[in-house]
């Protein structure tokens, strides 16, 4: 008996050890468990606000060359500090009204001490483009889209400027017209082969005919 009981006693104790040991690995394992999606579940959060601050930030009306950085440290004071966004995102939205006059570049850097930023005029392009390429470079920013933009702004420029050039050499050869038909009508009035008002009739009619053709093709 006494022998049974002993190993019965003993058997009970190594159970209880047991089931001890079982809880308390439990117990650690639900509180990693609880910590890791805490973390995933603040990771997250973070991604989706600077989803919603990036998308904000693409509708301003920025113009063509502009580089934007805004660290991590300064998405979570964003995301905790309503008023450091606030103020952040006021400071950008004039800078992207800026930027459509300072047309050489914008460059803005955002930690979570705040801001810092920096515009080029159009007459210093040279230096705005290095500028921009050393800020922008190797890092995963909003530069990246605006990049796209800027090349469709050039090429809206590009064909502003053939059009204008068109139209000037279209005007230049229509100026050119004019001329040689005045110069003919005077050298045959001076000549005598047509009378002086035959003359003036002749070259108000053609002035006439030169204005609505133009009007027509300009």
């Amino acid at each position: 008996m006494s022998i049974l009981g002993v190993s019965n006693a003993v058997t009970g104790a190594y159970q209880h050890i047991g089931r001890t040991q079982k809880n308390t690995a439990n117990g650690v394992s639900f509180t990693e468990r609880t910590a890791q999606a805490q973390e995933v579940s603040d990771a997250e959060k973070l991604e989706n606000f600077k989803k919603e601050i990036w998308k904000e930030i693409n509708s301003m009306p920025w113009g063509a060359n502009t580089s934007i950085q805004i660290t991590d440290g300064a998405f979570r004071k964003m995301m905790e500090d309503s008023e450091f966004k606030n103020k952040m995102m006021k400071i950008i939205r004039e800078d992207a009204v800026g930027s459509n006059k300072m047309c050489g570049g914008t460059l803005i850097n955002i930690d979570e001490n705040g801001y810092k930023g920096y515009s080029y005029m159009a007459d210093h392009a040279k230096e705005a483009e290095s500028a921009f390429s050393a800020h922008s470079k190797d890092k995963d920013s909003f530069y990246v889209k605006k990049a796209e933009k800027k090349r469709e702004y050039r090429k809206l420029l590009e064909e502003k400027r053939l059009k204008q050039e068109l139209a000037e050499k279209d005007l230049k050869a229509a100026l050119e017209r004019k001329r040689l038909t005045e110069n003919a009508i005077e050298r045959k009035r001076e000549s005598g082969r047509i009378p002086q008002n035959v003359s003036v009739e002749a070259n108000a009619a053609y002035e006439a005919n030169f204005l609505m053709a133009d009007s027509g093709s300009i």
